[in-house]
């Protein structure tokens, strides 16, 4: 497969989906919005955005497999497989705020190469593959940096269910607030996009799914950063923890906030 052409189509994909998304957010009520569990929303606009990028990639891309967060196709993973959330940010979607994306992964015999983040509101564009850097809006990206917990600009998350491990993260975070700057913006994918830019010198979350992550956890990648998960293993697209960082932070993060040993 090239890369190159197939991310031209995805960028079209993306952009579509992105264009879908805007679009339907002021026509959405009350009496549309499901809720998986507490805090975790879907609408009928999650599940037509994925089926629009199921539809597009399958005609591009017959042979290819699908994981997908609505599975409105049957997830199969084949030697090249799409790894998709059609909107991440559905709570903030749903609620009026920002920020929400579209978020597209390709993983070839289970390695990712190729990512795509779409932030339909800003209209900003997250690109990577192996054969390429990372790009914003066509224009390189690089991670920040900043070495130290002292006025870093951190991004976290908080999962829908907390456990005693989760807790204790907060906990530990929560003492550091007087010396670094924290965040949460709701969308896993542009926050760790944002690692990748230098906007966020580190993000870290747990309760992730792989669409969550996949896509730009690989744009960080090819930006200079590093992914991590909580035990400071790879299992971080599906291990549901991942700390993403400059690489130059991880050390300080792993330290003072996800482990205390």
């Amino acid at each position: 497969m090239d890369l190159n052409k197939t991310l031209e189509i995805v960028i079209k994909v993306a952009h579509k989906a992105g264009a879908y998304l805007r679009e339907e957010q002021s026509k959405l009520v009350e009496s549309a919005i499901e809720k998986k569990n507490t805090r975790n929303y879907v609408t009928y606009i999650d599940k037509e955005a994925e089926k629009l990028i199921v539809s597009e990639l399958s005609e591009a891309f017959p042979e290819t497999g699908f994981l997908t967060e609505e599975e409105t196709i049957v997830n199969e993973v084949k030697e090249w497989t799409w790894i998709i959330d059609p909107l991440d940010g559905t709570t903030n979607y749903v609620n009026g705020d920002t920020s929400y994306t579209v978020s597209i992964a390709l993983q070839h015999n289970n390695k990712t190469v190729l990512g795509v983040v779409y932030d339909p509101l800003l209209d900003e564009l997250y690109c990577a593959t192996t054969d390429s850097n990372a790009t914003l809006n066509n224009k390189p990206i690089s991670v920040s940096n900043h070495s130290t917990i002292i006025d870093a600009f951190i991004g976290f998350g908080v999962p829908y269910t907390l456990d005693t491990e989760s807790e204790a993260i907060l906990k530990r975070a929560s003492l550091q607030y007087s010396k670094a700057s924290f965040r949460i913006k709701g969308s896993a994918a542009v926050e760790i996009c944002y690692v990748a830019a230098g906007r966020y010198d580190v993000f870290f979350h747990s309760g992730l799914s792989p669409w969550d992550v996949a896509a730009a956890s690989f744009i960080l990648q090819q930006a200079g950063g590093k992914n991590k998960d909580f035990k400071n293993g790879d299992n971080y697209i599906f291990g549901r923890e991942l700390i993403a960082s400059n690489g130059h932070m991880h050390n300080e993060i792993m330290k003072h906030i996800i482990n205390d040993k």
